[in-house]
């Protein structure tokens, strides 16, 4: 059974219910944190990574919630900040944008495509049956790069010889057993820093194993980095062996934590699941969940990055502890704009917002916090880009009291006629351009 479901739905009404019956499998998921999900099952991968340190705290939300409904039969399914798409039992959950008005989810794709720099064209975007594992192997180059650019993994490994060149601790079961009579021979074990271990050869078993893809080959070729990058772990995993694939698979079941190599464990965790699809396809994994799960705020903020990156916009990043701002002399106080340059300050906000026709009405603590930043860098503009449903007429602003300085509400309107993924791409990058002149810089 598949269910497509849109991002922050909570409406009071029965205009989507379900039977209680046909969705026994979401109850154990209901109300659960993120947090405690992804700890209880490996197949599932939610970004952004650090969900724990997230600013939105997105681990501690659920998923979704089911609330009852006047017929004790149904109920309803209510969504939060969360898009993507999920497994579990029998169930095939598909969470689109609330602001995507078609059944084909481009605004999502398009999104992830911006961010994380794939091309997703090839893609068969009109289909219902669309395998989400063969989208996510457009997602490897990318992490492969992030995770390479730490350099190329390496831990402790132990070795066993059998040689004249002794340089570790004598096996002497073993060199019995194998060394008698006296060949010239000595059977000894090292420990060695390798960078042909388990986590490589994880990568590499699914380099391989793309290579037999049609959209993992693509994958595989999408830039010379990506290629250069797949040379290197290939360099460095002379001990591969196709037939090790499973064992390889298990050895890296269990969470790889290390203090330096970061961020190789989304890469880990999305190299399992492309390794694993063909076992764990949706519904034929009773006891684990497995999905791709995105925050909307997160990938919104990203996605305008890519916008405003090419403008010499500043995005602060707080894991990185890039483009912070001190509220006081002894630089303390740090806080994170979401984009500065020069005289504006710029907050990225996956809400409704075209509805207002003053500043006055956004949320209070998200004023208060645009106008501490404005403070701090004496901007005399400012204010919040959110995705519009509809066009612009004009950007609503106000005027902050007793000051020259003004804030406004800009958006990127998100095309909703588009006949194919292509048509929306190319609507897409019109829609951004105008964004960019509303901002009169």
């Amino acid at each position: 059974m598949r269910i497509n479901l849109t991002d922050n739905y909570n409406r009071e009404d029965n205009a989507k219910t379900y039977l209680s019956k046909d969705i026994e499998a979401l109850y154990p998921i209901s109300d659960k944190s993120i947090y405690d999900l992804c700890k209880e099952n490996e197949g599932l991968l939610v970004f952004p990574e650090n969900i724990d340190s997230s600013e939105d705290k997105i681990g501690l939300s659920p998923i979704l919630k089911i609330q009852t409904t006047a017929n004790h039969e149904k109920v309803r399914i209510v969504t939060g900040n969360i898009m993507g798409f999920i497994g579990v039992g029998n169930l095939q959950i598909k969470i689109q944008s609330r602001f995507d008005k078609g059944r084909d989810d481009y605004f999502l794709h398009y999104m992830l495509q911006k961010v994380l720099s794939f091309n997703l064209f090839d893609l068969n975007h009109n289909s219902e049956q669309e395998d989400i594992f063969d989208f996510i192997m457009f997602m490897f180059p990318y992490f492969l790069k992030a995770a390479l650019r730490q350099g190329v993994y390496r831990e402790y490994r132990n070795f066993r010889h059998n040689d004249a060149n002794l340089r570790g601790t004598i096996d002497i079961g073993r060199h019995i057993a194998r060394n008698i009579p006296f060949s010239g021979n000595v059977a000894y074990s090292t420990r060695e820093y390798s960078r042909d271990n388990n986590m490589t050869e994880l990568i590499r078993h699914t380099i391989e194993f793309m290579k037999t893809k049609r959209y993992g080959q693509a994958a595989l070729d999408i830039d010379r980095e990506t290629k250069e990058n797949v040379e290197t772990i290939i360099e460095n995993t002379p001990s591969y062996n196709k037939n090790e694939r499973r064992n390889i698979v298990n050895k890296n079941l269990r969470s790889k934590v290390h203090p330096y190599y970061t961020e190789y464990r989304p890469l880990q965790l999305l190299c399992l699941q492309i390794l694993r699809m063909e076992e764990v396809k949706y519904g034929e994994s009773e006891d684990e969940i497995y999905g791709i799960l995105f925050d909307g705020a997160w990938l919104w903020e990203e996605y305008v990055n890519t916008i405003l990156e090419e403008y010499g916009f500043i995005h602060s990043r707080n894991k990185q502890g890039k483009g912070r701002i001190y509220l006081f002399d002894d630089h303390s106080g740090v806080r994170y704009p979401d984009f500065y340059k020069d005289d504006i300050v710029l907050d990225a906000k996956y809400k409704r917002l075209e509805s207002y026709e003053k500043v006055s009405k956004v949320g209070r603590d998200d004023v208060h916090q645009v106008i501490a930043y404005m403070n701090n860098r004496k901007a005399t503009k400012g204010g919040f880009i959110a995705p519009l449903a509809q066009k612009q007429v004009t950007v609503p602003t106000s005027r902050l009291k007793d000051s020259a300085s003004t804030m406004s509400i800009y958006g990127i309107e998100i095309s909703k006629k588009a006949s194919s993924y292509a048509d929306f791409c190319d609507e897409m990058k019109i829609m951004e351009a105008t964004f960019i002149n509303s901002l009169n810089l």
